[in-house]
């Protein structure tokens, strides 16, 4: 098995520790979608990462596809709970983590590829609004649940949450989400001394 992908993405780093946590071997393959000379679309059509190559040659893209198909593969060390509603939280805020990275990953590009006025404030503020809506809504989730985890064990929620919480930290640190969410502070820390955590961190 491979994982084609990059060492900063977020949507990457929740697969590599979602792989490590369910300790499912396999072969790390770096590939930069930017350069002019990627072959990304040789395994996605769509260009992005991450990609998940099967034994066998299929390709699954999209990281909500992959971390799905991993617990069909490895239920033994389960991050879904069984239980439908408790899995539907799940997923939900792991859906949340998502969009929480992918606005940011937005801004990102937004100021990337545009120069002084061509540069898009209304948009970047959309995206800083979807970040702010997300980060507390997962504030409130930790003040309102008692343990240590967005509901009762680890899971895929604590996982995509946590990615994009040190994405933040990794690309925008003016956000300074640790002094205005203080109990999302006290919950990454908790998270970042999970070795799988801990091995993905970019540098």
């Amino acid at each position: 098995m491979k994982l084609v992908g990059s060492l900063t993405s977020p949507f990457v780093r929740k697969i590599r520790v979602q792989l490590q946590e369910k300790e499912i071997p396999y072969e790390f393959v770096l590939e930069n979608v930017w350069d002019e000379n990627t072959r990304i679309t040789d395994h996605n059509p769509l260009g992005k990462v991450p990609c998940l190559i099967l034994d066998g040659g299929q390709p699954v893209f999209d990281s909500l596809v992959i971390s799905g198909t991993l617990e069909y593969m490895m239920p033994t060390v389960p991050l879904l709970p069984t239980n439908p509603n408790q899995r539907a939280l799940v997923r939900t805020m792991e859906s949340l983590g998502q969009g929480i990275s992918q606005a940011a990953v937005d801004i990102l590009l937004e100021k990337k590829f545009h120069d002084g006025d061509k540069v898009s404030q209304v948009w970047i503020d959309r995206q800083t609004q979807k970040i702010h809506h997300g980060l507390a809504w997962v504030a409130n989730r930790i003040k309102t649940t008692p343990g240590f985890y967005l509901t009762e064990q680890f899971s895929l929620a604590d996982i995509t949450v946590g990615c994009a919480l040190f994405y933040l930290d990794f690309r925008m640190p003016e956000l300074k989400w640790r002094e205005l969410y203080p109990e999302l502070n006290e919950y990454s820390e908790r998270l970042a001394c999970r070795p799988s955590f801990e091995d993905t961190k970019p540098q």
